[in-house]
């Protein structure tokens, strides 16, 4: 139900990521190379994504194990797990500083389902973007690694994909006790937006200190 509310909004199909205002006529499409009309119906929508996440249980059904999954809700600077120092690694994608408002970026979600915000515990907003922001980001982030390393064993490895503009993450993983070991950069190509823009992401690997 949220993918198709996501997509049957009244914005442009280039745009659906930082809409501005709804859109009732018919516009050029920079995506599709055409004139679009607007949606007015979000049946096919759900008929579609439904179909598909049919689909891909599935699918997810022939290759799922017996393997123990927990999740958990909270704030990840603070949040306790309940589980001993046993975790191999860390795969995850921080927010990237002043790129993205994520909780309006998800407007439609919060309003659809009634979700309750926590806009004041975002880590890195856009809403602001001076120095004094920065720190702050850096200081999250390293506040998240540190309460998750109580959980670590020795040698775990670590990789975060991050857009890291501001070549902080070096300085994150040595405050967080994490050899450095390579960097990857990509463009990213397939972007919801269709502008001139580039954008780029790095994939850093670390190592946690014995």
């Amino acid at each position: 139900m949220c993918r198709a509310a996501r997509y049957a909004r009244q914005i442009p199909h280039y745009d659906l990521a930082r809409p501005k205002k709804p859109v009732k006529e018919k516009y050029w499409c920079i995506k599709h190379r055409q004139y679009c009309k607007p949606i007015d119906n979000a049946i096919k929508f759900i008929n579609r994504y439904s179909l598909d996440t049919i689909k891909r249980i599935k699918e997810f059904d022939k290759l799922r194990t017996l393997g123990k999954i927990i999740l958990l809700r909270g704030d990840a600077r603070i949040i306790k797990l309940p589980i001993r120092k046993e975790i191999d690694g860390i795969f995850t994608s921080p927010p990237y500083l002043g790129l993205i408002n994520y909780h309006e970026q998800h407007r439609y979600a919060y309003e659809l389902f009634h979700f309750k915000e926590y806009p004041e515990a975002e880590i890195g907003s856009p809403n602001k973007s001076g120095n004094s922001d920065k720190e702050k980001y850096k200081n999250d982030i390293i506040a998240v690694f540190k309460n998750m390393n109580p959980y670590l064993k020795a040698g775990a490895k670590i990789f975060i994909v991050v857009n890291d503009k501001y070549n902080l993450y070096p300085e994150i993983g040595k405050e967080c006790g994490y050899e450095f070991v390579d960097v990857f950069h990509r463009p990213v190509l397939m972007r919801t937006e269709r502008d001139n823009n580039r954008f780029s992401e790095s994939i850093y690997y670390f190592v946690k200190e014995k």
